[in-house]
């Protein structure tokens, strides 16, 4: 129960006693304790409305004070369904209301005691109906409400998942075209070519373009299914798979991995990712430069990546395109992981990425 339920009906009880009380120079012991004894049973309302009622029609019948037995009448209207026991109630409370004028010594008297034990109990039912149909109005406007959000939430599903199959369709049309030409004319180059290093530099490109075609056939599966849960992504990469990454043929990387055991997956995913894009990004803007990586366990059971590369031996030309959305993925992903990320230039014309996160589980 509420606190504010309680203190309504212990104020309710203290006013029904109140007028047994007051009237204590006028009446016995009895009268006084059936009082009481009435008063005390508006506790019982909520859960036990009958009983109350039952209670409190003594004092009513004897002494005549209405107000336990009007309350707990009012109770009664409420929470009834049935309306045999709310007729019963009703009848036994107008006929103590009734009997409880003081003298009849006219044919007015018995209008007048009639009229009030009509207006008094019928009252009471009335306003006990009222706040019945009035919780039964709110409960079906709450399921009207929750029934709308549940739609709301269909339409929204519907519009995600429309808008998924459309980029789906946009990203087969485009770039799983634009990669399956790239992968056909580095194995055509492969064939071609008779210096080595081009043949190692288009079989390079020929591996790349196919892993990138993969994930992307992934990724549009992702996308047509209704939920992550109906096409989930293939093995997500881990700290086992750093070596695949931190021995590049075109790049000059001193790594030093010094991680604890047992790392949650997702942050062995935001190591990888980090070091990932950070060697990706010196391909693209410092080419030939070196690198140093040093991902370790912090004192407190964290992580730290940090990714530095000196600066490119010479200026490119002509540089990569890029999406400048990188940096703000992996951003996002330390902050949903609770820790930071930080990116940016060197004094000496170098970069460093310094990725932190906090002990996980």
């Amino acid at each position: 129960m509420r606190r504010r339920d309680v203190l309504i009906d212990l104020g309710l009880v203290a006013v029904a006693a109140l007028d047994g009380v007051l009237g204590l120079y006028t009446t016995d012991l009895l009268e006084l304790v059936l009082t009481l004894v009435g008063a005390a049973g508006l506790l019982l309302r909520r859960k036990i409305p009958l009983l109350s009622l039952a209670l409190a029609l003594p004092a009513l019948f004897l002494t005549g004070g209405p107000i336990a037995s009007v309350i707990a009448l009012y109770t009664v209207a409420s929470a009834a369904t049935g309306m045999v026991w709310l007729v019963v109630a009703t009848a036994v409370t107008f006929l103590g209301l009734g009997l409880s004028w003081d003298t009849f010594t006219s044919v007015n008297d018995h209008v007048l005691a009639i009229v009030y034990a009509t207006m008094t109990s019928g009252g009471a039912v009335a306003l006990g109906r009222l706040r019945r149909n009035q919780s039964r109005l709110s409960a079906s406007l709450d399921e009207l409400r929750r029934a709308r959000a549940d739609e709301n939430r269909r339409v929204a599903r519907e519009a995600v998942a429309e808008e998924r199959a459309h980029l789906a369709r946009e990203m087969h049309d485009v770039v799983s075209h634009q990669v399956s030409l790239i992968t056909v004319q580095a194995g055509a180059l492969m064939v071609r070519a008779d210096d080595p290093e081009v043949v190692e530099t288009a079989d390079t490109i020929r591996t790349l373009a196919s892993t990138t075609l993969s994930e992307l056939r992934q990724m549009l599966l992702v996308l047509r299914a209704d939920g992550p849960e109906a096409a989930p992504l293939g093995p997500q990469p881990t700290l086992r798979h750093l070596d695949e990454i931190l021995h590049p043929t075109d790049l000059e990387v001193d790594a030093r991995i010094d991680l604890r055991e047992g790392l949650p997956p997702a942050t062995q995913r935001a190591v990888y990712r980090t070091i990932q894009e950070g060697l990706t990004n010196v391909r693209k803007h410092a080419p030939g430069s070196a690198v140093t990586v040093s991902a370790t366990s912090t004192d407190t059971g964290g992580v730290r990546v940090v990714l530095r590369n000196a600066a490119s031996p010479a200026p490119r030309p002509d540089p990569a395109p890029t999406a400048r959305l990188g940096h703000l993925g992996l951003s996002e992903r330390a902050h949903m992981l609770g820790g930071s990320f930080r990116a940016g230039p060197l004094a000496d014309g170098g970069y460093e990425i310094d990725l932190r996160l906090p002990a996980g589980p």
